[in-house]
């Protein structure tokens, strides 16, 4: 036996290979065992979905508790120059400085806005029709708002001052949506919880 595959300890979790086979082990057996019992497998397919169901969930919101986590830090920068400028007109390097600055949190909320799109288990996807967003409101939010800020950031009397502003309404939103999405992140895993306590052995 390989150094991968001995025995874990106490506390220690055994390789993915050696769970995948006592996996397949159990499932071969219970398949077995309730061959003849309809509705027992019937409830163990079901329950075996609803684990698969939030699974799935619970990864989405972890996937976008980081990429909203990812847009506030992005953005700390970009908001910390604006607030550094002088309420009047911006040089070119001034300028130049703040488009450098907003690419990275545009990246961000790119991807952001991707996943929105993308998403199976945590909502409707987002749906653009022009400059009219549909989906749900963490990322209709935060893409209107940097739709936003790109609009100003072309206009050619810029004002730091209205970019200020946009700029805290875009870290307020997040926050605000980080707060939701964290919260609906530890049901999906408290619920997972409850359902695998309800196996005996080990899990309960």
């Amino acid at each position: 036996m390989s150094d991968a595959e001995t025995t874990p300890g106490r506390g220690e979790i055994a390789s993915i290979g050696q769970i995948e086979r006592r996996a397949a082990e159990v499932s071969e057996a219970l398949q077995k065992a309730l061959s003849t019992d309809e509705g027992a497998l019937a409830d163990l397919e079901e329950v075996a979905a609803a684990l698969t169901s939030l699974q799935a969930q619970a990864s989405e919101w972890a996937t976008l508790n980081r990429l909203i986590h990812d847009v506030l830090v992005a953005l700390a920068p970009f908001h910390s120059l604006l607030v550094s400028f002088e309420r009047g007109d911006l040089s070119a390097a001034e300028r130049q400085a703040l488009l450098q600055r907003w690419r990275s949190c545009q990246r961000c909320v790119d991807e952001l806005a991707g996943l929105a799109e993308e998403v199976e288990y945590v909502g409707r996807p987002l749906r653009r029709e022009g400059r009219k967003l549909d989906g749900e409101r963490w990322a209709v939010d935060i893409v209107a708002l940097q739709m936003l800020i790109e609009d100003a950031l072309k206009e050619e009397n810029l004002s730091p001052g209205s970019l200020l502003e946009l700029a805290e309404e875009l870290d307020s939103a997040c926050h605000r949506h980080l707060a939701v999405v964290s919260r609906r992140l530890k049901t999906a895993v408290d619920e997972m919880g409850r359902l695998f306590a309800r196996f005996p052995g080990r899990f309960s």
